[in-house]
This record gives C-alpha cells, structure tokens and sequence, in this order.
C-alpha cells in the first residue's frame, strides 16, 4: 500500500465542514455569552447529555468483557500495534458487549478515558477467519479518538443539531476515518470486507460481489435515497466501499456516478407540494376570515363587540360611553353570549352592575342554553349571584340538560347558592 502522512487521508470535505461548524459555533457562544439563560439552558443540555452518558458507559465497564494482555491477548497486542502506530498516546480501553446480532461499534470518552467498545457480532468474526476484519473497525474507532471527533462534537454540539450540516460533517469524519483504518491496519481488502459485513452479516459477506454492490450507487437512486443519506451520520455502505477503491485503487475501480436527475425531480416536487400546501393554508384562513364575515353581515353575529370586551375588562365607564352611543347592549357574539355574559363570566361586578343598570337582562340565554346565574355557580361567585337575583335573574331556568342554578347547586353541594336560590 502507498505510503501517507495523516494529512492527506483525511477527506477535504471534514476540513471545509469543520471550519464552517467551529466559525458558526462560535457565533452562537458569543450570541449566547450575552444571554445568562441561554448559556444556562447550554450548559443544562451538556450536563445531562454527560450525564446519561455516564450512566451508559458505566454499565458497558461492568456488564463488558475487556479485553486486554490477559482476555484475548493475541488480538489485544495487534490492536496495541495499530493504535500506537496512529499515535494514540494512550491504548484505549476495549469492551465487547453482546448485541443480540446488531453489527456496530463506536468510540467515546469517559472523562479522561478513550473507550471503543464493539458489539459481539463484530468481535465473533475473529472466530470466522477474519481478525483484520474486526481489526479493521477496530482502527476505524481508534480514528476517531485520534482525530478527536468525540471530544470536538461535544463542544461544537449547538450547531451539530441544525439539519443537514451537523450530519454532513459526520458523514465526512467517516470517510477519513475508513481511510486511516485502511492504512493502518495495512489491508484495503480487509477494509472493503469488513464494509460488506455491516451490509450483510458476517457469514455471507464473502460470497458478495463487491463491485456489483458498488454499482448499485448508480442503479439505486432517487429522492428518497439520497434525502435518507443527508439526513444519516453516516453514508451509505456502497459509497464508503467506492471512497476507499477510488482512494486506495483509483487505476483498477471504475468510475461510479449517482444519477441525479429523479433527485432534482425529487427536490422540485417536495417544495411544489410545501408551496402548494402553504398557498392551501392561507387561502383556508382567508376562507374562515370570510366565513366570519359572513356571520356578521347575514346572520348579525359578531365574535365580539366593543361593549362586550369593555365588559370583560371591568371598564364601567367604557361601557357608559358605548352605550351613550347607542351600542346594542344585548348584542351577542359567536357562542350567543352577550355583554353581561362576558361581565358575568370574567367576573367583572362593576360592568355586571353598570349592563343591569341600563336595562341588561339577567336571564339572557346563550346558544348552549347557558344564563349568567348559571355562570356564577360555575365560577363559584356568590356576589354576582346574588347582584343578578337583585336584578330578576330567575334560577329556575334551564339548560339544554334539563338543569335549573338551583338543581346545580343541589348536585354541587353548595350551601351559599342554595340558601341564595331558595331564599329567592
């Protein structure tokens, strides 16, 4: 394999995005410097992320096996080699749990600590003949400690979320990481091999024909596959295979290119449909604009009036001067309330007072059959009860249930409104 310094596997595209992400970064940390909650609210986020972290790792430490010179010293020593080789000044602590089949890994920190831990379906492979194989993904995790992806994606976390820029600058980390693994583990064919494993499993992952795997960048395509990579950390198994050959064997791997005509396609019908629905949206709001409109002018119902939010705001001199102006005092609204409704309801005693005084009725009837006496026994107000009895509400009244204040009160239990309702 040709020789390479660090610098020249890592893929152009983590460098350009990794600058972009630590500019706007820190933008976002002077933003929130000014602002003691939103460094709090970061802070918050951190913590607890930390914080459950831990919790995980601190069961994969216990529940793991490690392996180390003693459990499983052979692959342990080779591992060794290839960390010290990338130079890690520390080996990282290995932990293999089981993963019920699930072919992952992964590498983090725990506070000092770099652990990569591996899922037992990788680490069985070295039962299959295949330890650079899981040497492999081992190098791959060991890439990511020794470029210091963990510990940066902590701090760059802001701006890791915003969509599609956070996952294309992990998406990159991944090529560079299958490019320093290739090179250190001195094997481009353990590398495609351990590649189609993920894809297909570690029994049958010999028999596929990986240049025909590759293929299918070209002959699988379309909005929907290529939206599924953008919104994934990491790209799909067939680029990173076609990464490696154009990167390692460019003279013997032909050329690969994604059709992008059904993405465009793709991409055009998704915002002609958000624009579609959004033209949808406003013209319903303008339907219901006009369907309130129509309320007023054929059927004489408003949603509310000036008197009747003068009457919910307790404003008696607001309702004296509407009324002085001849405004309709038993005008109702959309639900068949009225001003004193309103007054009764928001439980404003000196418009209540102010509407009777100027001829408000007291039984008024809304379109649910509800009066204002029934109103005060729902919000508890005697006083008003008591200022509607004064001024002829009738307590025998019904509701669309068949339901006198009285029989209310009764039902309720409540003592002052039934000593009221009687005594009246």
């Amino acid at each position: 394999m040709e020789s390479y310094t660090q610098n020249q596997l890592v893929t152009k595209k983590e460098q350009v995005y990794f600058a972009l992400i630590l500019l706007l970064s820190i933008l976002v940390y002077l933003v929130l410097a000014i602002s003691i909650i939103g460094m709090i609210v970061i802070l918050v986020i951190i913590g607890l992320s930390l914080f459950i972290h831990g919790l995980t790792i601190g069961g994969i430490r216990r529940n793991g096996v490690k392996i180390n010179d003693e459990q499983f010293p052979e692959i342990y020593a080779k591992a060794k080699v290839i960390a010290s080789d990338m130079g890690l000044e520390k080996m990282p602590d290995i932990y293999v749990v089981e993963s019920e089949g699930i072919l992952n890994a992964f590498a983090t920190k725990y506070f000092k600590r770099n652990i990569v831990v591996l899922y037992s379906g990788i680490f069985d492979m070295i039962e299959y003949e295949a330890e650079k194989e899981v040497l492999f993904i081992l190098a791959h995790e060991f890439a990511h400690l020794q470029r210091k992806h963990v510990l940066v994606n902590i701090f760059l976390l802001p701006v890791m979320l915003i969509p599609f820029l956070g996952n294309a600058y992990l998406r990159a980390c991944e090529y560079t990481c299958d490019r320093y693994a290739a090179y250190y583990v001195k094997s481009f064919d353990a590398a495609k091999n351990a590649l189609t494993m993920l894809a297909i499993g570690k029994e049958l992952y010999p028999k596929v024909n990986q240049n025909l795997y590759m293929k299918q960048l070209e002959s699988e395509s379309g909005f929907f596959v290529w939206l599924n990579e953008k919104l994934s950390t990491h790209p799909h198994l067939p680029k990173r295979i076609y990464a490696l050959s154009t990167f390692f064997a460019a003279d013997t791997t032909k050329k690969l290119k994604e059709p992008k005509r059904q993405v465009w396609i793709g991409l055009g019908s998704f915002f002609l449909a958000v624009t579609i629905l959004s033209i949808g949206v406003i013209f319903g709001f303008k339907l219901l604009e006009k369907s309130s409109l129509f309320s007023e002018m054929v059927l004489g119902v408003e949603e509310t009036t000036p008197l009747m939010n003068a009457a919910a705001s307790d404003d008696a001199e607001l309702i004296e001067e509407y009324l002085a102006e001849e405004a309709e005092i038993e005008a109702q609204d959309i639900d068949g309330s009225t001003a004193l409704l309103w007054a009764v309801q928001m439980n404003s005693y000196e418009a209540a007072v102010t509407l009777l005084e100027n001829g408000a009725d007291p039984n008024t009837v809304d379109f649910y059959e509800g009066t204002p006496l029934l109103t005060t026994l729902y919000n508890e107000d005697i006083e008003m009860a008591q200022l509607l009895i004064d001024y002829g509400a009738d307590p025998s009244i019904t509701d669309s249930e068949g339901m006198s204040a009285y029989d209310y009160a009764l039902e309720y239990e409540s003592a002052e409104f039934i000593e009221l309702f009687e005594n009246n």
